[in-house]
């Protein structure tokens, strides 16, 4: 039996543990998954397709189900080397991918925690913090819509307490730790939340020195060290990222659009306090009415951000208000939220470039959005140090914090009232705003912001009442400032978890039966092209359920993969500009060298007369269905030029007869200037995802639908021979005059040096562990 001292030492915890399992309870149902936005479009086919590989005996590092065949490890976002990925060995897949997401929150709460306790806050004051980030609206909604933001955002705090551990008191072992705990956030697929790791270690480090300007430099010194051994750690990962990302068409800096559809609308920062009428809009805001796009908000021209919320509550930003006035620490967590929330509007004031302009390889991040993951775990910092000042501390500081919360109060339910009788003229001045400039859409905004407002009232009094309660009957209140934040959490974000039955996103899915009961199974005979644009929205669903379900049910990538269909049409972190301006170019040769069988637009896509002129049917729901003729995967050709760049081959790819299937052109590292042979037959089998054996005849260039990768490898009867893009996507090997057998096999790019680095890393700090004891005085 556990003593009661040390129950009530470990309360905080185990409250903490228990909200947690309480916030996610609803998704554990078995009959229910998360599906929301890349959840159920990426993440869930390519996590289960792992799975299934795993439970085979192998380790995917190639994905043949997607995009004519892709590089996971290039791909960065799956994640395949993150000790996460051993849930789904022990664990049934759809209870696996929950448990995948459940790890974000749990570990940014375990971070701030540990975090708050290093600022010398109190448990219960603590455990405030690490509710008010692990629950804040940008942790939530990325863990119910995209698998990697959430698992950066969750390690960060992780991470900057381990390098802070290692500056704080250096030794070895935590120098290891503090490099795993950095690199773990590049095995979960997000190096950009790596980088914002290090950059708040450094900054806190500094912070720590000031104004002793040679600690300074020892402190940036260690943060550098930490930041270099997690780069070796992490190099298996992050070199075949690096190596796919050169080719791809991320290798180049952000456009200013992009950097403007990647950033929060300068109002919607209002989000932070007040819930519903910043996050992204409902589908539907009314019976039968459509937004203008599945994922749209109220104020902004541009794409919505990718965090369905920003809020973080009014109980922790009253806290973090009153942490701003614990001493110079206080003051540089609450300034230094405020920043990094102006900073992620991006564009809008330029403090992101500001920020991040002299770091290497900033630019190629999609960073402003991201920033509000930073800025909400500074706010939550502050807050934990509120909760002792205004809650444990002083009965001064309980009053002003009862006095501004009560005033916040009824400043936010006196707008919520004016917004309510004033709410048709508001409409009608609000209508220019955003991109839809519809009455109903202005009047859907209004709703939500006096329901907000409503909301943002009741939390703020609730905070009024436990401040003047600490002020009046002079008790330590603390507990309770914990008991408020995960009202607010629960009040605010308690629905930003999207759940709908497993069906939405498992299947069966009909035009996927269809497809097959015509031409057979899919893997390694034919594949499918889907347009990528809006489908039909289904019924019987929630607005956003039924989103998913159409997409799904039609196909979109990446759904085909679950139904076990091989698919071509592009839908990943890093796109093939070759691969994609080839299929946009000229689909029909793509089609053919690809092996696509069929095509598959949405019922709205062209009318009846245009279906017949194409030789397209309606199929199931409604959806267009074009068939082609299937061609064998790999073939030779006879004649194959080497061109220097994308814009030449695609002028040679759409010249007036030229014919995939006897001509090509190549391109890449051992490209010869030309290729004359003849045109024949393959003989092509795959023997495992990544592994393929091909029986031709040379001289001439055998050419393989399989999508071109750096990674791949080709011998030919057992000698190494170099592979070579061919028709600017496929793979290309160069045959001699005789029959040959060529085996091509797939090592993900930069894979074996990130190994050697990562070893040659860990035998140094072995090496360092043996050289200290050896050499240490005994006695």
């Amino acid at each position: 039996m556990i003593p009661r001292e040390r129950l009530l030492r470990l309360a905080p915890i185990l409250l903490g543990f228990a909200l947690l399992v309480a916030f996610f309870a609803p998704t554990l149902d078995p009959g229910v998954q998360l599906y929301y936005r890349d959840t159920g479009r990426l993440y869930y086919p390519v996590k289960l397709f792992i799975a299934e590989q795993l439970r085979g005996g192998h380790l995917p590092f190639w994905d043949p189900l997607t995009e004519c065949g892709v590089s996971l490890l290039g791909q960065v976002t799956p994640a395949l080397l993150h000790p996460a990925t051993l849930l789904y060995l022990a664990f049934p897949f759809d209870l696996a991918f929950k448990l995948n997401h459940l790890l974000g929150p749990l570990l940014a709460g375990i971070g701030v925690y540990r975090l708050a306790r290093r600022l010398g806050a109190t448990s219960w004051a603590s455990l405030a913090g690490a509710i008010a980030y692990a629950g804040c609206g940008y942790v939530i909604s990325v863990t119910g819509s995209n698998l990697p933001y959430s698992l950066g955002a969750g390690s960060v705090p992780v991470a900057v307490d381990a390098v802070l551990g290692f500056v704080d008191a250096p030794s070895l072992k935590r120098f290891t730790w503090a490099g795993l705990a950095v690199a773990l956030i590049a095995y979960a697929g997000e190096p950009q939340a790596m980088l914002i790791a290090g950059l708040v270690s450094g900054a806190w480090a500094l912070a720590l020195a000031v104004p002793d300007r040679r600690r300074m430099g020892r402190n940036l010194g260690l943060v550098a060290g930490c930041g270099a051994i997690a780069l070796a750690f992490s190099a298996p990962a992050v070199f075949p990222a690096v190596a796919e990302l050169r080719r791809s068409n991320r290798g180049d800096p952000l456009k200013g659009r992009d950097r403007t559809a990647f950033a929060n609308h300068p109002f919607r920062l209002a989000g932070l306090l007040v819930p519903r009428a910043f996050d992204d809009a409902p589908e539907v805001v009314d019976e039968g009415v459509s937004t203008p796009s599945p994922y749209t908000e109220y104020l902004t021209e541009a794409d919505a951000a990718f965090a369905d919320s920003i809020v973080i509550g009014a109980p922790a930003l009253l806290l973090a208000a009153a942490g701003a006035f614990v001493r110079r620490k206080g003051t540089l967590l609450f300034s230094g939220a405020i920043l990094l929330a102006l900073a992620s509007t991006g564009t809008a004031f330029g403090i992101d470039r500001i920020l991040f302009g002299a770091v290497p390889l900033a630019g190629i991040f999609r960073f402003a959005e991201k920033l509000t993951g930073p800025a909400s775990l500074l706010f939550a910092l502050a807050a934990a140090l509120g909760a002792d000042l205004a809650l444990g501390g002083t009965r001064r500081a309980a009053f002003r914090l009862g006095l501004a919360a009560a005033l916040l109060a009824a400043v936010a339910a006196g707008l919520a009232v004016i917004v309510g009788r004033n709410a048709p003229h508001l409409a009608q001045l609000l209508m220019p705003q955003g991109k839809s400039h519809r009455l109903l859409f202005a009047t859907t905004f209004l709703r939500e912001a006096r329901a907000g407002l409503f909301d943002c009232a009741e939390l703020t009094l609730v905070v009024a009442l436990v401040a003047l309660w600490r002020w009046a009957r002079q008790q330590p209140a603390t507990p309770l400032g914990a008991v408020c934040c995960a009202a607010s959490v629960f009040a605010s974000c308690g629905g930003l978890l999207y759940s709908a039955p497993v069906a939405v996103v498992r299947g069966p899915f009909d035009l996927a039966e269809r497809l097959q009961a015509r031409a057979g199974p899919s893997p390694d005979r034919w594949r499918i092209f889907v347009n990528d644009k809006d489908p039909l929205r289904l019924g019987g669903l929630s607005a956003r359920a039924s989103v998913t379900a159409s997409m799904s049910q039609a196909l979109l990538p990446q759904f085909n993969a679950v139904a076990g269909i091989e698919g071509m049409a592009p839908y990943f972190t890093a796109s093939d500009p070759g691969y994609t301006r080839g299929i946009i170019a000229t689909p029909r040769t793509f089609f053919n060298l690809f092996g696509v069988r069929f095509v598959v637009d949405m019922p709205g896509a062209f009318s009846d007369r245009t279906a017949r002129e194409r030789n397209f049917h309606k199929v199931g729901f409604g959806y267009w269905v074009g068939e082609y003729a299937l061609h064998p995967r790999a073939f030779v050709v006879g004649r194959a030029s080497r061109v220097a760049g994308i814009d030449e081959g695609l002028a040679q790819l759409t010249a007036p007869g030229f014919d995939v299937r006897h001509e090509a052109v190549i391109r890449g590292p051992g490209a010869p200037p030309s290729v004359e042979g003849n045109p024949s037959a393959a003989e092509w089998q795959r023997t495992a995802p990544g592994r393929m054996s091909v029986r031709a005849q040379g001289p001439g260039l055998l050419v393989i639908g399989e999508h071109f990768d750096s990674g791949w490898r080709a011998t030919i009867d057992g000698r190494p021979a170099p592979v070579v893009e061919a028709d600017l996507a496929a793979l290309g090997v160069l045959l001699p005059p005789s029959p040959v057998t060529v085996e091509l096999r797939f090592v993900p790019a930069g894979l074996l040096p990130g190994i050697a680095v990562a070893l040659a890393a860990i035998a140094s700090l072995l090496l360092a562990r043996w050289g200290r004891r050896k050499w240490v005085p005994v006695g």
